[in-house]
């Protein structure tokens, strides 16, 4: 009775003293949400009142610092990630007390299009502060971070729509849910998948908090997590007090999905709410000190509060009683497994098999079955490592099949796959036995030359690869021919860095492609030095339309039996600010790369729409416009074009005043965007050009099928009509021809008078070229309308 009443009193003792404490802050890492129900649970349930704390829950903005607000003694406990612990090695007086998601939900979103990691290095990438975690992510797949471009953190998943941001890192339990509400398409590259998987939202406190009322901490600790118990077993109640009493801006939808995916973080089926797992944090320290983050003597018992658990005597008394008989039965129990240890031998040697059975799986590609990415990853660093160490030469080959999205797009995936799988046979037969082939990603393939004594057998190899995937490929009995893009660099010539090598052959690779596709590129510093200057020429590129740089010259269209200027083809020019004029032969397909041509193309055509109103109410009241269009704008069938009609109205200008010019490889590669929107153009009454004819392959086949009004001879052609009966007769057969169909015909790169007269004898209805006038600016074009006729 005596023991008990002084155990009444000291808690009483205990409680009185809390009381008498001033109200303590808890700083969350972030504004409202559930990811920190359990806090409001517990305030709102008493729960800190029952212990006598006034505590104050305190959101975050995107500028707060938790742990200097709880190092600094302005908060006393806070919510944080692992990176705590570089805090506390840092300086920082810090204790994790409680582990509440034992799963991190600390991933990277990026746009679509963003499939493997080997151009990252190419990618604005958002990243918020303490991303240890995601830092020790990318450093695992092997990329430099030192070379990538991070960029301020917004806080807006909606920016992963803007040319300014291709990666951003995030939550699982946020951005997810925003942009698919929005029905905007990502990827999710998660650490987990890699096996990094630290702790999440952490309550901690500082040492000197720890120190000074370790009653306190005790009492917090306790109410905090009683707390979240309550709230994971009832978030509708939860949910309704964030609404409610902590005014979040956030929807009762969204915290529905935050409270469902908090949840599988937690896990709280599993493990106890709060439990501080110490092997798997000696884990994460090897993990940070690995990355240079943590000092090699850093001891993680120091960060960690684990207090001695109390001894319940009756609990003691209680498992010696029921120990007796069980250690009885046991003795039992061993004399029966003794007898069947034989049988578990046996199992035991399948389940070895099944296991290395199970590591050779994870090591390959299913689709191909060749070695996936992280074989392959493994296999370059360990040649990179023998050729620093021992100078042994090794190339790697980067493949990327050309043209490939459109056979997804046209024939679907299925398809795809099948020509993938074919792809991959047929390389892999023509190559030597030191030679390993790998899928990467999509339809991107790498070849580890293990063993090169000359460079000579890397153009062999190159070629018999292009060769090979010349033969046609039969999807659904049709004929379709692949090629191929390769990069190769070479160690220890190039690097012996895995990250430089795959981007030294990732760059020798686009330069192939920029090139013309179907061949390979050696890598060389000259090459890299001049990727380096396109990546500058590319990002001011993209200030370029608001730094007014851009601007659209005008070159006459005219009528060869009249001499009258009938039409005008508008042309963008980029008046660079240091730089000068560059060609649009050099920035047209950067833009098309980029992304950019749809806004390019927009100002095209909103300037060239505005002038011909212009010049329609002054000096030609009958003129045309013809305006050139890219691929990229007819993707998405054709959204980026819907409102152009809108402003034709606006600007009251007829329908039939325009002129839309394609190019034969857009009929090749995007019949079916394209044709789509051709339907559209008639429907309103725009013409359309068929341009560069005569490059391309299936022209003819699509002039009969296709709403087509004009046709435009490559200028190819009309040089050599000076030269060769060769050329004149094409030329009289496509004009021929052309006028059978209805179409009226445009020769391009009229130069000489000669040129003219053969194309007036072959009665072609009009023409542009320097014979009548260069692209001219909107003041000298204007002056040249004036006179009708040139």
């Amino acid at each position: 009775m005596r023991i008990g009443l002084s155990c009444i009193v000291y808690l009483f003792a205990i409680t009185h003293a809390l009381a008498a404490e001033d109200s303590i802050r808890l700083q969350l890492k972030w504004q409202h949400a559930y990811q920190f129900a359990g806090y409001y649970a517990a305030q709102e349930l008493g729960l800190y009142d029952q212990v006598g704390l006034d505590v104050e829950i305190i959101p975050a903005s995107p500028h707060t610092d938790v742990a200097e607000e709880v190092a600094s003694g302005r908060a006393q406990y806070g919510v944080g990630n692992s990176s705590i612990l570089i805090q506390r090695d840092n300086g920082l007086p810090l204790t994790i007390l409680a582990v509440v998601f034992q799963h991190s939900p600390t991933i990277f979103i990026a746009k679509n299009n963003v499939i493997t990691f080997h151009n990252w290095n190419k990618k604005n990438i958002m990243l918020e502060g303490s991303s240890d975690e995601l830092l020790l992510y990318l450093e695992q797949q092997g990329l430099d971070v030192s070379t990538l471009n991070f960029i301020p953190h917004s806080f807006d998943p909606l920016d992963l729509t803007t040319d300014q941001v291709d990666i951003m890192s995030a939550y699982s339990t946020n951005e997810p849910f925003f942009l698919s509400q929005l029905g905007i398409p990502y990827r999710v590259f998660s650490p987990r998948s890699e096996g990094i998987d630290f702790f999440g939202d952490n309550l901690f406190t500082s040492d000197q908090e720890l120190k000074d009322h370790p009653e306190r901490v005790k009492a917090f600790r306790k109410a905090s997590l009683e707390g979240w118990e309550y709230a994971l077993k009832h978030p509708e109640k939860v949910i309704s007090w964030i609404i409610s009493r902590y005014h979040s801006t956030y929807s009762r939808e969204f915290l529905f999905f935050e409270a469902e995916t908090t949840y599988d973080l937690i896990q709280p089926d599993l493990i106890e709410v709060g439990y501080i797992n110490e092997p798997r944090w000696h884990k994460v320290v090897k993990s940070y000190q690995a990355l240079g983050k943590l000092s090699s003597d850093f001891d993680v018992k120091q960060a960690l509060y684990l207090p001695e658990p109390e001894t319940d005597w009756r609990q003691v008394w209680l498992i010696a009683s029921i120990s007796i008989p069980v250690m009885l039965l046991l003795f039992i129990m061993v004399m029966v497994i003794a007898r069947t240890n034989r049988r578990l031998d046996h199992a035991l040697k399948d389940s070895q098999k099944a296991r290395l059975m199970a590591n050779q799986q994870a090591d390959l590609d299913p689709l191909t079955e060749l070695s996936n990415r992280r074989y392959f990853q493994r296999q370059l660093e360990f040649l990179c490592k023998r050729a620093a160490r021992k100078k042994i030469a090794f190339a790697l080959f980067y493949i990327d099949l050309d043209h490939f999205k459109e056979i997804n797009d046209l024939h679907g995936h299925h398809e795809g796959d099948n020509i993938l799988k074919e792809v991959a046979q047929r390389i892999q037969s023509v190559l030597p036995e030191h030679c390993e082939l790998a899928r990467i990603g999509g339809d991107e393939f790498t070849i580890l030359v293990k063993i090169m004594d000359q460079e000579a057998i890397l153009d062999r190899l190159s070629q018999l690869i292009l060769d090979v995937l010349k033969e046609p490929f039969f999807i659904a009995q049709e004929q379709r021919r692949i090629s191929a893009s390769i990069g190769i660099t070479v160690s220890p010539r190039d690097s012996t860095t895995p990250s430089s090598l795959l981007q030294f052959a990732d760059e020798a690779m686009y330069s192939a492609k920029n090139s013309g596709r179907n061949r390979w590129q050696l890598f060389s510093p000259s090459l890299h030095t001049e990727i380096l200057e396109r990546q500058t020429l590319l990002q001011d590129l993209r200030g370029a339309l608001t730094n007014n740089e851009l601007f659209v010259v005008y070159q006459p269209i005219v009528e060869l039996s009249t001499r009258r200027i009938c039409k005008v083809e508008a042309l963008l020019r980029w008046q660079h600010k240091t730089r000068g004029l560059i060609g649009p032969d050099v920035f047209i397909p950067m833009a098309e790369e980029s992304g950019l041509i749809t806004s390019l193309g927009d100002f095209v055509f909103k300037e060239s729409v505005k002038q011909l109103s212009q010049w329609r109410s002054t000096v030609a009241p009958e003129l045309i416009v013809s305006i050139n269009t890219s691929t990229y704008q007819y993707n998405e069938s054709g959204k980026y074009l819907n409102h152009w009609y809108q402003y034709i109205e606006q600007m009251e200008v007829p329908f039939d005043a325009i002129i839309l010019e394609i190019t034969e490889s857009m009929l090749m590669h995007q019949h079916e965007n394209v044709s789509k929107q051709l339907l559209t153009f008639r429907d309103h009454g725009i013409h359309v050009a068929l341009d560069d004819f005569g490059t391309g392959y299936s022209s003819l086949a699509y002039l009969n099928q296709l709403d087509i009004d004009f046709i435009k001879i490559d200028k190819s052609f009309i040089r050599d009509l000076d030269t060769g009966k060769s050329a004149q007769d094409l030329c009289e057969a496509i004009i021929s021809m052309a006028h059978k169909l209805g179409l009226q015909v445009i020769a391009e790169g009229i130069e000489t008078e000669s040129q003219l007269s053969f194309l007036t004898s072959f009665q072609c209805d009009m023409g542009q070229g320097y014979l009548y006038a260069k692209p001219l600016p909107v003041k000298e074009l204007t002056t040249l309308l004036a006179e009708k006729n040139i």
